[in-house]
């Protein structure tokens, strides 16, 4: 992962796996956009962000990510990602079932003023619905 500029997806990767909205909070400029393109969720500054985060660490307390390709530029960055956990929290419409699951990921950002000011999230919203349990497997020929 390592490249010139790839402190600041490191720093991100980190702090996600603090668990800790507001470590995540502190690498953001105050009018951010925080997106989970696959939730269909926008989130913009702080307490909204914050929320979001809150309530995805209650849902995966355990949740772990491991940046597994980055590179990051003057103005724009991207992080590959396998994200790891147990669903031991509800989420709306997704009760908890408690079981493990693996699911691959992406994350584009932008950099403004020494901080991250966009964030877009991608990943496999099929793969962790099947892996719970909450989504039939798919057919075979």
């Amino acid at each position: 992962m390592e490249t010139r500029h790839a402190p600041a997806a490191r720093q991100l990767v980190d702090a996600w796996n603090t668990r800790d909205p507001e470590r995540v909070i502190a690498l953001l400029a105050e009018d951010h956009v925080y997106e989970d393109v696959t939730f269909g969720a926008v989130n913009r500054g702080p307490a909204e962000t914050r929320a979001f985060f809150g309530a995805a660490f209650a849902a995966f307390p355990d949740i772990h990510f491991e940046a597994t390709a980055a590179v990051v530029g003057a103005e724009r960055g991207a992080v590959e990602w396998t994200m790891t956990g147990t669903h031991r929290g509800d989420l709306p419409g997704m009760a908890a079932t408690g079981k493990p699951f693996r699911v691959r990921g992406a994350t584009v950002f932008e950099l403004a003023g020494g901080k991250i000011s966009r964030v877009s999230d991608y990943w496999d919203a099929a793969t962790l619905l099947r892996q719970l349990g909450l989504m039939a497997e798919p057919a075979t020929a």
